[in-house]
């Protein structure tokens, strides 16, 4: 029944007047609805998020049987070197087709000795300047890890080598362990009432040395087995720690 309908049937019951104002509006006011627009627009939220219809394509599957139509061969046509495995169809680098490669060809110069060491320098006065700086402490026996820790060296390579550069302002007795030292700096260090012991260490023993939180039980020190190796480390003038040792096989340091 429409509004206008259901107004005029209440006006002839003599509810209310007939085209009144109130009586229309009031029936209006109470059957009318209130109808709030729908947004055709869809809300965008992570439920229905997806790419544009066509934009992604299936990944081509090759190689899956003779059904798929891209089977035997896997689209690579027959023989060849683009239908070879490995590598992506490419060839290693330096290949030249089969020829005697160039890096082949030209001739070697020099060698590199498998007994080769890099020992990482410290010179006297960048020590003395650490020590002024409360960075070490002069007052303990210093070792390379308390070298490495305090960032006076960057990298410990094979060992440290300790250098004579700045004796002249080296003044602070210390007991430093080092892999090897220069007659210069031995001079100026011991000049000065301090101590200098070289101590052999091979890779396993310098990492124990430097990182020991990274060993369950800490390793035993090795002692050098090549013959150079255990004269520099017995000899006095060098100030090894086997000097004056005699009994050197299963030793300890």
């Amino acid at each position: 029944m429409s509004l206008q309908r259901l107004s005029s049937r209440l006006a002839g019951l003599s509810l209310y007047p007939a085209r009144s104002p109130l009586a229309t509006s009031s029936v209006l006011a109470r059957y009318s609805t209130s109808v709030t627009p729908v947004s055709t627009t869809p809300k965008v939220d992570l439920s229905n998020l997806s790419d544009n219809p066509g934009s992604k394509s299936q990944r081509l599957r090759v190689g899956r049987g003779q059904g798929s139509g891209k089977g035997h061969t896997a689209a690579r046509g027959h023989k060849g070197q683009k239908a070879r495995s490995g590598n992506g169809g490419q060839p290693k680098p330096g290949f030249e087709g089969g020829q005697t490669r160039i890096i082949d060809r030209l001739p070697k110069r020099g060698f590199k000795n498998p007994e080769h060491k890099d020992y990482q320098p410290l010179n006297l006065d960048r020590l003395q300047f650490w020590i002024e700086s409360g960075r070490i402490d002069a007052t303990q026996t210093i070792t390379m890890k308390h070298l490495l820790d305090s960032r006076c060296i960057h990298n410990i390579e094979d060992g440290v080598k300790l250098l004579g550069d700045g004796k002249a302002d080296f003044k602070t007795p210390i007991n430093i362990e080092v892999s090897r030292a220069s007659k210069s700096a031995i001079k100026a260090v011991e000049a000065c009432g301090g101590k200098i012991t070289s101590v052999y260490y091979n890779k396993l023993g310098l990492r124990a040395l430097t990182k020991p939180h990274k060993f369950e039980e800490l390793p035993r020190f090795a002692r050098p087995m090549k013959k150079k190796d255990i004269a520099f480390y017995s000899d006095e003038a060098n100030r090894g720690y086997l000097a004056g040792k005699t009994e050197v096989v299963g030793m300890d340091h």
